[in-house]
């Protein structure tokens, strides 16, 4: 069962970071705490936890966006791998944010390594292309570019999963007590930096309403987060409808 769940997450890891389609990839990169949270609590039969760790995790990335293709951190690695080590350690989910932002750190260098050598089968596809061979263009494109994240990806997360649950265990039960009450400390002063991005994204005339109604709904008429979500859709539309509206008529 250890190899299967290394197996699920090490291929989930792969395919989200690099191999996916582009519109496939980056929707489930942006949520991938959430999307682990899940699956992870599937595959170890505690979806309540899993979706704990997913959701604590993705507060500190809530407001990540990136820039000119720019990342500060790898949401492949801190998702499906630091859910998966917090879930298998047994930890708080608070403890799981430290976990994953050093993951996420560790995923920048295997995405700086990609691109530093991919562009080894791009001169090859130029080649290819040269001469007038389509299967070796279509090659260099769809199977050579994935050696290096295969295995910059693919491997570490699966060997981290067959050995680190152990590992975890060994060495949360050695940290000493206060350690464990600093990262708790961490874990809930990171979601505030993420919430400030999105703060900063939602800093115009046009949203900042929906933020105060969103505050208002939930701080004094005490909403669910079902009903929020689905107030937030509503609201959601009639923007982007008004807002398409005026741009036509101002067009016309």
């Amino acid at each position: 069962m250890q190899l299967l769940h290394a197996l699920i997450i090490a291929l989930l890891t792969w395919l989200v970071a690099t191999a996916f389609p582009m519109w496939l990839r980056w929707s489930m990169y942006f949520g991938a705490p959430l999307v682990a949270g899940l699956i992870n609590g599937i595959l170890l039969g505690d979806m309540t936890y899993g979706l704990q760790c997913g959701g604590t995790i993705m507060m500190a990335y809530i407001g990540l966006v990136a820039i000119g293709g720019s990342l500060p951190s790898d949401l492949s690695l801190a998702g499906y791998l630091g859910v998966y080590m917090t879930m298998a350690s047994h930890a708080d989910p608070s403890v799981g944010l430290p976990i994953a932002v050093s993951l996420g750190f560790l995923g920048i260098l295997c995405s700086n390594a990609k691109m530093a050598l991919n562009p080894i089968w791009v001169h090859k596809a130029d080649q290819y292309a040269a001469q007038g061979n389509d299967r070796g263009v279509v090659m260099m494109n769809l199977v050579a570019s994935q050696i290096v994240p295969f295995i910059t990806y693919f491997l570490p997360a699966f060997f981290c999963v067959v050995f680190g649950a152990p590992f975890m265990d060994r060495m949360l039960a050695i940290v000493p007590e206060q350690v464990i009450d600093i990262l708790k400390l961490i874990g809930a002063m990171v979601p505030a930096l993420g919430l400030a991005m999105l703060m900063n994204m939602m800093n115009k005339r046009s949203t900042i309403p929906f933020f105060f109604m969103g505050f208002v709904l939930a701080a004094y008429l005490k909403l669910d987060i079902i009903a929020l979500a689905i107030l937030g859709a509503a609201f959601g539309m009639l923007h982007l409808l008004y807002t398409r509206g005026r741009r036509t008529e101002e067009n016309a």
